[in-house]
């Protein structure tokens, strides 16, 4: 899980995102794969560089 539900619960908007199949997250399994991590990349790259314009 996350701590999305908490930020929520005080008053907070909160957003998940991550790359990946989120069936597969936290298992024994997890893995992504290589375009799922570049795409993952591109997105976090992409907003941060929007955010700090």
């Amino acid at each position: 899980g996350t701590e999305a539900g908490q930020f929520q619960e005080a008053g907070y908007s909160a957003v998940i995102c991550g790359p990946g199949d989120i069936a597969q997250a936290h298992q024994p399994n997890e893995y992504i794969e290589v375009s799922q991590f570049e795409a993952g990349h591109s997105f976090m790259r992409d907003l941060i560089t929007r955010l700090s314009a």
